[in-house]
């Protein structure tokens, strides 16, 4: 399968599918990068800043994200397997690009 490397497409999927699945939590910010892990292989860099009422994240429904985001990544011919990071609102902003 070859790499779709359109990082504004992606980004959309990834937000469309964190959106349902990790409600009633609410995504305040994300940022997806193209990086590779150390044998070489794509992977994609989630940063999920998120508000919740309880202050966390339903763990569950954050084990299941890679599978749930399996299939809308592969329509995209995108191959790379997500790794995400959450942070509280603010957080994000922070990070360098």
């Amino acid at each position: 399968m070859g790499m779709a490397r359109d990082v504004e497409t992606v980004t959309q999927t990834v937000r469309q599918v964190l959106e349902r699945e990790l409600a009633p939590a609410i995504l305040t910010g994300l940022q997806v990068d193209f990086d590779l892990d150390q044998d070489g292989d794509p992977i994609l860099l989630v940063h999920v800043e998120f508000q919740s009422d309880s202050g966390d994240l339903d763990a569950s429904r954050v084990l299941g994200l890679p599978r749930h985001l399996r299939e809308p990544l592969a329509r995209l011919d995108e191959d790379a397997f997500p790794i995400f990071t959450f942070v509280k609102p603010g957080e994000l902003e922070g990070e360098a690009a």
